[in-house]
């Protein structure tokens, strides 16, 4: 049987990924303050570029953070709505990022929710179309000649 590692000798790092509807952030062990601030350089790019209105935010890999990560993490969502985004998902296992997160949140304009499951988030971020709200693709007949 393999030695268990301790946090600390987990590969620590985290991804942005740009998806159709929004932009993961994804990664794992245990997060930095110059880590987090360069993946927000990243994040902050892609949406000036891209326009994602969404963000899901996955910490399920998380070891842990450095305290000095909650400043910047709460003024990344104060400009976060300013970059174009409306929601934030926040997927985590741990009820201490979960809460977390929700501390971070606590006076910005974005709406942020977290969720255990990554499948509530992504409905919650993108939610299916209600029947009948299709639009329409034909054009419209021509009108008569009068």
């Amino acid at each position: 049987m393999p030695r268990l590692k301790h946090y600390t000798e987990e590969p620590s790092r985290l991804f942005t990924t740009p998806a159709p509807a929004f932009i993961r952030v994804h990664g794992g062990g245990f997060v930095t303050r110059d880590m987090l601030e360069g993946t927000l350089e990243e994040l902050r790019h892609g949406l000036r570029e891209a326009q994602h209105g969404a963000l899901l935010i996955d910490l399920r890999a998380m070891a842990g953070y450095e305290s000095a990560c909650l400043p910047v993490a709460r003024q990344f969502l104060r400009e976060a709505h300013g970059l174009g985004v409306s929601r934030v998902g926040v997927v985590a296992t741990s009820t201490v990022l979960r809460t977390a997160s929700r501390v971070a949140a606590h006076t910005v304009v974005v709406d942020l929710r977290t969720f255990e499951q990554e499948r509530a988030a992504l409905q919650w971020l993108h939610p299916p179309s209600p029947p009948g709200s299709r639009v329409q693709a034909t054009a419209s007949p021509a009108a008569p000649a009068s």
